[in-house]
């Protein structure tokens, strides 16, 4: 997939990919209007949105309600070895089969944002 980042007025920045685009811009602080999520914010969210897809998708292969379903993100943790630390937190609900927490929880651990993270990508940088 191709990203296409043009810069619009102020800090603001519209990515755009097949048919969608996404608006970033900057805290006041940084220059920005603070009218959209930063980039990093982008990132952050993006980990945390694909756990709840595939919380959802497990419970759909075994028709478990998701109502009242939540998933909580902290991103404050930092551990012995200076390293960030994001923590996930499944809050299931009411008659969430217990035999499938385990489960549940592999289950999210496949998350695509995860697993690239983890694989430590490359990252490429050139001028035209």
């Amino acid at each position: 997939m191709e990203i296409s980042v043009s810069l619009l007025d102020g800090q603001k920045q519209r990515a755009k990919f097949d048919s969608l685009e996404v608006i970033s811009d900057q805290s006041i602080n940084a220059g920005g209007g603070a009218e959209h999520p930063e980039p990093f914010d982008y990132f952050l969210v993006s980990m945390v949105l694909c756990a709840g897809f595939y919380a959802r998708k497990f419970c759909e292969q075994r028709e478990i309600s998701t109502e009242g379903m939540t998933l909580t993100q902290n991103n404050e943790n930092i551990d012995e070895e200076g390293k960030k630390l994001f923590s996930i937190e499944i809050n299931l609900p009411d008659g969430f089969p217990q035999k499938y927490k385990k489960a549940l929880i592999a289950a999210v651990n496949t998350c695509t944002v995860k697993k690239v993270i983890q694989a430590q990508p490359e990252f490429s940088v050139v001028v035209k």
